[in-house]
């Protein structure tokens, strides 16, 4: 699995940041519908993050996800 065509896993990117980016957001990182979080583990479907504002892990697809 990579997140901007990088290759991640749970030994090299634990608690990595991330932000998600919903598609109706077009890419823009400063949507206020975009939300920060690390990176908690990966699996081959989808990156399970803990999102700061919500307080919650998440399954999330990489292809919604830009590093930091």
């Amino acid at each position: 699995m990579k997140i901007e065509g990088r290759e991640i896993s749970t030994d090299q990117n634990y608690l990595d940041p991330v932000t998600y980016i919903p598609n109706h957001a077009n890419g823009d990182a400063s949507h206020p519908d975009c939300e920060r979080g690390v990176i908690i583990s990966p699996s081959t479907s989808s990156v399970m993050v803990l999102y700061f504002t919500s307080r919650t892990v998440q399954s999330t697809s990489a292809d919604d996800l830009v590093w930091g």
